[in-house]
């Protein structure tokens, strides 16, 4: 993906302050589990394994109580293509070695059982810097809420994970979200 520029907010706000906006629980999402992990930038780990990446991905699902099998929609980091098939295999949807299998049998098309980066990921978006764990969220939201236009996934998902990874799987943050209303 081209590395380009970029910014973006979240605005977080209590119940209080959905009232106060004009909004109910029913326009949010819940963050209910986070993981992260990081590894020595010194260290060569095997690079078709991302291991840092799942380690964060597990912390992130047993703070939230789920397993991978509930994962209804993933944002991914998908620095380059291979990346996406290796997220598969740290998420759990796919075994060892079987990520590309995944994609060949559409379980991460926007049909498929469970859709991931439906917003065209780093690759399709232009890996914009600093902006990139925003950007996941906000199409979790999307998606969860059915807002996203010709490229909404079928259905309500339910749980949302993203999984935004720097420095050739050295750091890693996690958030697994929950449809709310």
């Amino acid at each position: 993906s081209q590395v380009s520029d970029g910014a973006s907010a979240m605005l977080l706000v209590s119940e209080e302050g959905l009232k106060r906006l004009g909004r109910s629980m029913a326009d949010t999402i819940e963050l209910i589990g986070t993981g992260h992990s990081t590894a020595s930038l010194y260290e060569d780990s095997d690079p078709t394994v991302l291991s840092t990446s799942a380690h964060a991905i597990q912390q992130a699902y047993a703070a939230a109580g789920v397993h991978a099998g509930q994962v209804n929609i993933a944002e991914v980091h998908d620095c380059f293509t291979v990346t996406e098939l290796l997220m598969y295999e740290a998420m759990g949807i796919a075994a060892p070695g079987k990520g590309g299998d995944l994609l060949a049998e559409g379980v991460t098309d926007i049909g498929g059982r469970v859709p991931v980066n439906t917003g065209g990921g780093l690759v399709g978006f232009g890996h914009p810097v600093g902006a990139t764990g925003v950007k996941q969220a906000v199409e979790i939201w999307r998606q969860m809420k059915g807002k996203a236009g010709g490229y909404q996934v079928p259905g309500s998902p339910g749980i949302g994970l993203t999984v935004n990874m720097g420095g050739d799987d050295r750091t890693t943050v996690v958030g697994v979200f929950k449809n709310v209303g």
